[in-house]
Parts: structure tokens; sequence; C-alpha cells
């Protein structure tokens, strides 16, 4: 049970702030004891003030009683002396003569003056008293000083600390120049706090709604937040379920779950009124971002379909056989002759012959795409071939293939070329390749698949790689079912090679939506989900032991579809098996200071981050990408000349990398001991062990079992209810909204019509 809020008034006599986030120190109370009291809301803090705090009084396993402080506000006693010290010690150029005289001033309402130094100390005036210049000292700039007026007005609502901090800083560049800056941001907050939303990340809809309505009284039918709940409705609803747009009625059902008692109608009109960055084409709603990334994709591929091009060899059929041979007698190995089938022959030769600049091999695992690629760089050796994968695992699986031929794939991220400035290469700058080989393209969302293809060069073939049955992107669009819809060049295996034992066996039932749950020599159904208590969880963590043993741990999935919990609670979340499975593999790891890492953890990345590395001799910013989904350890930490705040994560990535981390962006790193199925996207495992439970048809469907059971290569262990699992996998993958093959081919009809080639279309 949760503990109570309570709150303390004291002296705070020491403070420690850990990157610049989270601070721990010890307040005197009025009784005389001492307490220890930890948060967010002591950065900023200057020791020796009093302060004023919200918060709980926990026990610490560890640390034993402190005070976790969710509000602290400055606390100034209508006392003379105390009111004089506290002018002294946060105003400087401010004695005991002035602040003395400053207290005479107010003597009549010395509330009006503590009020003053609490809420908008900018705005005291000392020229009526002295003609010394004196200001504001201390930590506390205007920054902090917008964040403790904010924290003090709707911290206590449950808004989270750093969204507060976020604020202060966008509103403090705001009113820096006002003559009463903390109360002019309060004003200009308060006038419409939806406004941020398109500048801050991380402030959404969510927060801003609560502070609007719980912490100031917005009017709940403000076309403000009308104009801005039509967009977070829009967007919320697209990135959910992977749509590119949402028709009327969706739109209004999002709209309707987000708050019943609002007409859609009367919101949309708000949000055309606030020019909403909203484009309605007909029927269909779409954020401006996808609407433009939508058509500029479609007019790039409508380019190419009407393109004849020169085919990858233009070689005749006798030449053709004889180098398509010598590459079968490249993969042959020992006795085993490797020896294409019927339909991986016509594929390749396809592929290789036609006049088509885009080309779709779609497969489920061991059908023998990857081999494929490796006959066509064999024969296609004089050309220039890049390869590329939606994350860093995936690459590295394709890098293994390749490189036996000298060369090497790369996230998608990273052929582009990453710059603080966007992507170095795209439409103005062309990748130098003759040929492109994407590797997973059943995970590459819209936008990412419009870089893409925005810098493949005019004449440069594109093979797209990919399992039409796998989990598809987690941003929105369906690339790959879409690419399928138009006039390229297209071809499918359908004949399995690798591991022709049960694993395969059951993810061509999850495929079909029917799984029979009986046990295998390589794949165990439990029939039933153990409980998450003691014995439950100690039964897959001694399997997950087990095999990380025999196996290592890079080569052993723990998955599942759930990925929030409590590290507390026990559950099938990957939230609670991470923190257990830490202590048990590495409880002597260096405690990453100001967090809950530590130095040998097992990490992922939760989000794709530019990592600036300042500029080369040349004048260039240098720059690398890691992107959401990285996985690999962290190998060290370095600390600043305080040791309180984290400058760089040593991390050690999967795909071979050594990056030097950012400090400032530690909280996009998590544990990955267990992971969810999404995560898992693009790589393999020896050994899976897949827990699965049940969840919303939207999220959990046969996509989510297909996905899971083909990461494994010698062992799946599946624990869940065979009702279940069969519920799961009668459920067809959603479909999604997307126009994006419609589009295209309207585009080439246009263009037809005008005689134009451009892919700009015009």
């Amino acid at each position: 049970m949760a503990a109570e809020t309570q709150q303390i008034t004291g002296t705070l006599t020491s403070c420690q702030v850990y990157n610049e986030r989270w601070g721990r120190g010890i307040v005197r109370l009025e009784d005389g004891d001492y307490l220890v009291v930890t948060g967010e809301s002591l950065v900023g803090l200057t020791e020796g003030n009093r302060y004023r705090m919200d918060g709980r009084v926990v026990v610490h396993p560890r640390f034993g009683r402190q005070f976790e402080c969710e509000i602290a506000a400055i606390d100034i006693p209508l006392d003379d002396e105390a009111l004089v010290q506290h002018l002294r010690k946060n105003f400087k150029g401010c004695g005991a003569v002035t602040a003395r005289k400053i207290v005479d001033l107010y003597r009549g309402d010395l509330t009006k003056l503590r009020d003053q130094l609490v809420s908008n100390p900018y705005a005291l005036d000392f020229t009526r008293v002295t003609k010394r210049k004196v200001s504001v000292a201390g930590a506390e700039d205007l920054k902090g000083l917008v964040y403790r007026d904010l924290s003090t007005r709707v911290g206590i609502i449950g808004v989270k600390d750093s969204i507060l901090r976020k604020l202060a800083e966008w509103l403090a560049g705001r009113v820096e120049e006002k003559r009463e800056p903390i109360a002019a941001a309060w004003a200009l907050y308060s006038k419409d706090p939806y406004a941020p939303i398109q500048d801050i990340d991380g402030y959404g809809f969510a927060a801003a709604d609560l502070i609007a309505l719980r912490g100031i009284g917005f009017p709940r039918f403000h076309e403000f937040r009308l104009a801005a709940l039509v967009t977070h409705a829009l967007r919320d609803g697209c990135e959910r379920n992977g749509h590119v747009h949402l028709n009327l009625e969706n739109l209004s059902e999002r709209i309707g779950a987000i708050d019943p008692d609002v007409s859609p109608e009367r919101a949309m009109a708000a949000a055309k009124v606030r020019k909403e960055p909203i484009v309605i084409d007909g029927d269909r709603h779409y954020p401006r971002h996808l609407w433009n990334a939508e058509r500029a994709l479609a007019r790039n591929l409508a380019v190419r379909a009407l393109q004849m091009a020169a085919p990858i060899i233009d070689a005749s059929a006798e030449e053709l056989d004889g180098e398509i041979a010598a590459a079968e007698a490249m993969l042959s190995t020992g006795a085993q002759a490797f020896r294409l089938d019927a339909s991986q022959r016509k594929a390749i030769i396809g592929i290789l012959t036609s006049t088509h600049l885009v080309h779709t091999l779609t497969a489920g695992p061991g059908c023998g795409k990857t081999a494929l690629m490796e006959i066509l760089v064999h024969v296609a050796r004089e050309r220039k071939i890049l390869f590329c994968a939606p994350t860093g695992k995936a690459a590295k699986v394709l890098s293994s293939r390749v490189q036996r031929f000298g060369l090497s794939a790369t996230t998608i991220h990273a052929m582009l070329g990453v710059t603080a400035e966007g992507f170095e290469f795209n439409e103005h700058n062309p990748l130098d390749a003759d040929i492109v080989i994407a590797d997973e393209t059943s995970m590459d969302d819209l936008m990412l698949t419009r870089s893409l293809m925005d810098a493949v060069g005019p004449d440069t073939h594109v093979v797209f790689l990919g399992d039409v049955d796998q989990l598809q992107s987690v941003g929105p669009g369906q690339v790959l079912k879409d690419l399928l819809q138009m006039p390229f060049d297209h071809h499918r295996l359908v004949h399995t090679y690798r591991n022709d034992g049960g694993i395969l066996d059951v993810v061509r039932q999850a495929g079909s939506g029917v799984v029979d749950c009986e046990n295998r020599e390589d794949v165990s159904f439990s029939h039933r989900l153990p409980e998450p208590d003691d014995v439950g969880v100690t039964r897959v963590t001694h399997a997950y032991l087990a095999a990380i043993e025999r196996y290592g741990i890079v080569r052993v999935g723990l998955l599942m579809p759930r990925r929030k919990g409590d590290i507390h609670l026990p559950g099938w979340n990957i939230t609670y098996l991470n923190e257990l499975l830490r202590q048990r593999l590495n409880p002597d790891g260096r405690r990453v200071v100001g967090t809950t890492l530590h130095a040998g953890d097992r990490i992922i990345i939760r989000k794709n981050i530019l990592i600036e590395h300042g500029i080369d001799a040349a004048g260039n910013k240098l720059a690398e990408q890691v992107v959401n989904g990285d996985t690999g350890f962290i190998r060290d930490f370095s600390v600043d000349e305080t040791g309180r705040n984290v400058t760089e994560l040593h991390l050690e990535l999967d795909d071979g990398r050594a990056i030097r981390f950012p400090g400032k962006e530690v909280e996009s790193v998590g544990l990955a001991y267990a992971m969810t199925v999404h995560a898992a996207q693009g790589s393999e495992y020896e050994v899976v062990i897949f827990v699965c439970t049940n969840g919303s048809p939207n999220f959990v469907h046969r996509g989510i079992l297909y996905t899971a059971f083909s990461r494994a290569r010698s062992k799946l262990w599946v624990l869940g209810d065979d009702r279940t699992i069969r519920a799961i996998a009668e459920r067809a993958i959603p479909a999604r909204n997307s126009r994006l093959a419609e589009r295209m081919r309207t585009s080439m009809r246009h263009l037809q019509k005008i005689g134009g080639t451009d892919r700009s279309g015009r």
C-alpha cells in the first residue's frame, strides 16, 4: 500500500545532485531531527535555505528511512532576522544593511515581502534602498525560479519533474526580457498550456491536459484544448495501431475515447481554426508529416515504376547459368552440395535480368533469402552493392553472410549518413551504389523508407527482403505489404531448408492461424501459464540461466509481449523479470551514479539518438546513430569532476560497435535480459523462451506468435495456456490504413499523362 503524502519543513543542510536530474540531501527539521530526502525536486535547491517539501516517507531496503520529495518550495518564516538572512544568502550584492532596509520597507506587510521572495524574487526592487547593483544569486537562475513556481502551482498533481523542468526552460526563454519574468511565465503558460506541445519533446497532450484541467482550472471546452485534443487523438490513433491516416469515424472514436463529452465536430472545427498540423484528404485525416511522407514516397516509386532500366546483369542465358553454378559451388560445404531449387533459381534469374528498378523477395524463415543474395553478390561482383537493415542486430546477421565477399551491412541510418542537420545522403546527394539490398523490410516504417528511397540514385536497383507474416513496423505504415501491390519485380520463396524440425513447423502453423500446441523434439509447450510466484518465476529463470550458461547470453532470448510492470510486483512482464535477472547475473556491477543501471548490465536502447562527436579537420560535423532496439552491454561509464554526473556510458553493442553514449540520454537505456517480442525483431537466438500472455487483439495476435517462434534456431520453449495460444493464433494481423499503393498508381497515371519522370511529380 502506497504511503500517504506528507509535508515537512526544514533547512537543507546538504544536497548532492546526480546527472542534473536527481538529488539526495539532508534536512534539519524544526524539532532538531535530521531526515534524508531524495528526488528530482532537489535539483536546483540551495544548501542553507529553508524549504517546505511535499512527498512520502519510505523505508529503503538498503538506506533505511527517507523522504521522497515530490515538490519543494522555499519557506521563509515571518521573522525579521529570517528574512534578512534569506536576502543576504540569495541576492548577490545584498549585505546586512541593505537587507534590513528592505525588511523595514515592507514593515507594514512582511507577508507581501515573503510572497515576493518565494514566487517572484526577480521583481524585488532594491533601487528604493540602495544604489548598488543587486541580483538573484545562487543556483536559482530564471529557469530554476520558473521551475519552482510551476512546481509549487501544479507539481502536486502528478506531472513528472522532468516535464516541469522542460516547461520552465521553454518559458524562461520567452520571458527573460520581461520586468517580472516569473509572473509573466505563469501568465503565458496558463493562457494556453497546450501551446508547448509542438516544441517540447516528451510534453504531450496527456501532461498538458493534466496540468490544464487539474492545476490551472482551464476551461474544458476551450478551443485551445479542443484543437490540441484532435491532433493528439489523430497521432495517437495512428501511432498506436500503425495507421498512416484515420477516417472520420476512426478519429471521432479516438476523440470520444479521450473525452466522451467533447463534440468531435466542434473539436475538429477548432483544430481547423488553430491550424493544427493535420491534412484532410477526402475522408482521410493525416498527421501532416505522414501525409508529406506518403506523397513523397509514392511519387518516388511511381517514377521508378515507369522507368525501364538496364538489368543488373546483361548476359546470355548460358553465361548466367555458368555464373550461378559457380556461386552454388562456392556455397557448398564439404560433401554437402548447395543447389538452388526451381523457385529459388527462377527468383534469382528474375532479379538479375529484370528491367525493373525495384525488386521484392519475400519468404518465411529458412527459405534461402540471404543465400540468394550471396548468389547475387557473386554474379554481380563487378557492381557496387550496399547492404542495410533497420537495426544493428539485423545488420550484423546479414553482415555475417556477406563478409566473405569483403562486404558488410549497416543500419539504414548509418548507410544514409546521419548528421546533425539530417541525413547526408538524400535526393540531392544520392548513395553511390548500383544495387541497394534492404533486409527485414517488414520492420521499416513509412518515414524511414521515404528517407531510404530519397537517397537511392535514379538508376540504382533496390532489392527489398522480408517476411510479410512477421510483426509489422512499430511506426506507422505497412511498406512491404504496399510494395507487393505495386507493379514491380516480385518473387516469393516457399520451400524451407534451414532447420527442418519442429520450430519451423510451429512457425508455419502460427502464420496460418492454427497452432496445435503439441510438443516436438525442439519445441516444448507448457500447456499452461504458471503463476508469476516464486515457483513459476524460478522455473523460468532457471531455464534462462541454464541456456545462457551453455550458449551465452547474446544467443538466448527470453521474450514476452508485455513490457510494463513493477520491479517489486511479480508479473510476466519484462520490467519485473529484468530487475530480477540483473540481481542474479550482475549483482556486483558498479552502479551508474544517479541511475538504477550498473556496469556489466545487458541493455537495450529505446530511442533513436544522434550522437555528435564534434567537427573533423574539414569542418564537417561528426555524428553516429543508435536506433531504438539496439542491444548490448554497459562496459563502463565516465563521470564529471564532481563524481555525481554521468558524462558517458561506454557501450558495447551486439553489432560490434563501441559507443560513447551521452550521459544526458541515460533514461533511454533499459535492461534487456528479458525483451518484448517487438524488440527482438531482426534477431536470431539459439534458444527462445517465450512467455505467452494475452492482451488487446490490436497488439497480441498471430504476428506476435510467428515472430517469437521464428527467432529460435535450436530450441523453443513456450509457456502459456494452450487455449490462449490458439486464440491468439486465430487473430489476423490487424489491417493498417495506408494509401501508399493507391497513391503510387495515381502518381503513375499523372506522370504518364504529362510525360514526366522526375521524382517530384512535376
